[in-house]
């Protein structure tokens, strides 16, 4: 993969960091083509742009509240001229509240070329690990209030 690519695809990897900081659901979304399939720690599966948004809204003013995210490319791959495969690595940190502390994941990526940059088309989480014991469980409660 060239060294061009790694770029453009870490550009949007900050900006859905720095939409993650700022906890807007509607800046992340925005880098996710229109019929994203986004799969999250708890394997909850939701479809489409408008969709990834609630559901980033919910948590970045729920359980994830001034939290801060790092994501990382660990690998990277053409799967079309228009499409690549990532593995990227993210560390989460949680300030405070019900799921307080730091929670490793690893995403596989497929992003796709929207114009002059690159837009998720899926992204599939998975915890690596959590510091809090009842981290999915919290999770999940708060995703279904």
């Amino acid at each position: 993969m060239n060294d061009m690519t790694n770029r453009e695809l870490q550009t949007t990897l900050d900006a859905l960091r720095e939409a993650w900081r700022n906890g807007d659901g509607h800046a992340f979304a925005q880098w996710c083509t229109g019929d994203v399939d986004f799969i999250n720690l708890l394997g909850m599966h939701v479809k489409g742009r408008p969709a990834v948004a609630a559901l980033h809204d919910k948590i970045f003013h729920g359980p994830y509240a001034g939290s801060t995210v790092t994501f990382e490319i660990e690998s990277i791959r053409t799967i079309a001229p228009n499409a690549v495969l990532a593995i990227v690595p993210s560390r989460l940190d949680i300030p405070s509240g019900p799921v307080q502390g730091i929670v490793l994941s690893v995403a596989s990526v497929l992003a796709v070329r929207d114009g002059g940059r690159w837009k998720l088309a899926n992204f599939h989480n998975t915890r690596r690990e959590a510091t809090q014991r009842d981290h999915l469980s919290i999770m999940q409660e708060a995703i279904e209030d």
